[in-house]
């Protein structure tokens, strides 16, 4: 009995080594200016997360597409090193701004975008190395196929005319308001919340919901920081800042993105109305309702809202012109990856180890 025991233990043995053999294999190999494997351990590593999201493991035919995708994006990668194209830190840094911009429904001022970095913690290098390969395979897609991407055709009056009457139900304006807001900015220690609370406690008492000491206090955050942006030494000394003009929908987009308590609280002001102190996970902060714009279906020629004064009909050209480019750059990313696996051996794929 113990002999069999231990043939068994020494069979499971084999088997993980067996395992651990097969992550180390090289499921994939590029080689346009130097080899470059791809191994079974980095395809998982790449699927997982998407796994993990979708509730399902991958199939092997969706392995195989995924593994095609990665290997392109290599592919490109070192063509664009052949060809010594490159991206600059201030072009990763604006991309991201850009992100989160997106993600908070406004510009980002220097200090929330240092935070940000600083909340990323380990994960902001790997950040920063994924948005720098994309600019990278962006650059060298445009500096060979720019002429193609260019050539696109802008839509028709017509064109646009029959998008609108088949979307029209869904160009509705949400509920928006327009507002000044008042923000005491800190860091993720604990002394620096403290000391922003304190700020925080004293704009209280001095605004006491008082819309005219609120307009004061915005003025003087306003012109000592007329972009809204990094606070200067003026606005380092008052320990806020302050933006006008800011608009807010009632969406769940919007309530994501500046949460629930503040959303809340914006639409439950009157206009003129000063709120009580919020307080989120950058800053606290006040805000004033200056303009409040109800639910509107929207038709041809208005404008789509206060924040975005674009017509419609232009919302519309530009979102097909976006589209069809969209749809070129997909040709054009098709023709240059063909192009470059034209070489002999420049990919090599192993299928037999996507099989787990």
């Amino acid at each position: 009995m113990r002999r069999l025991f231990f043939a068994a233990f020494l069979s499971l043995g084999g088997i993980g080594a067996v395992f651990a053999q097969n992550d180390a294999q090289t499921v994939a190999m590029v080689n346009l200016i130097r080899q470059e494997p791809i191994t079974v351990r980095q395809l998982k590593a790449e699927l997982s997360p998407l796994e993990q999201a979708r509730g399902r493991p991958y199939t092997v035919a969706e392995r195989r597409a995924a593994l095609e995708e990665i290997v392109n994006q290599r592919l490109i990668l070192q063509a664009a090193e052949r060809d010594r194209i490159a991206v600059s830190e201030n072009e990763i840094d604006a991309a991201l701004r850009d992100y989160l911009a997106q993600q908070n429904g406004r510009a980002l001022t220097d200090a929330e975008y240092t935070r940000a970095m600083q909340q990323a913690g380990a994960n902001a290098a790997t950040i920063r190395q994924q948005v720098s390969r994309q600019l990278i395979m962006q650059k060298y897609l445009m500096s060979k196929k720019q002429a193609q991407i260019s050539a696109v055709r802008p839509p028709t009056d017509e064109e646009i005319a029959r998008w609108y009457n088949l979307n029209k139900a869904k160009l509705i304006r949400p509920d928006m308001v327009r507002l000044n807001l008042i923000s005491v900015p800190y860091g993720p220690d604990s002394a620096s919340k403290a000391k922003a609370k304190e700020i925080a406690d004293r704009l209280a008492r001095d605004i006491s919901g008082s819309p005219p000491k609120f307009d004061d206090a915005v003025l003087r955050g306003y012109i000592a920081n007329p972009n809204g942006g990094a606070a200067n030494a003026a606005v380092s000394e008052a320990g806020y800042v302050a933006t006008r003009g800011f608009y807010v929908s009632r969406t769940p987009e919007v309530q994501e993105a500046v949460g629930e308590n503040f959303l809340t609280i914006a639409f439950g002001l009157q206009q003129g109305e000063v709120s009580p102190l919020i307080e989120n996970d950058l800053a606290y902060q006040f805000i004033k309702v200056t303009e409040f714009y109800p639910q509107k279906s929207l038709e041809l020629d208005d404008i789509m809202d206060p924040a975005n004064p674009v017509i419609v009909r232009q919302y519309i050209r530009q979102g097909l012109i976006t589209e069809r480019t969209q749809q070129a750059v997909d040709q054009a990313l098709k023709e240059l990856v063909d192009e470059l696996r034209r070489g002999r051996n420049v990919v090599t794929l192993y299928e037999q180890y996507l099989n787990w």
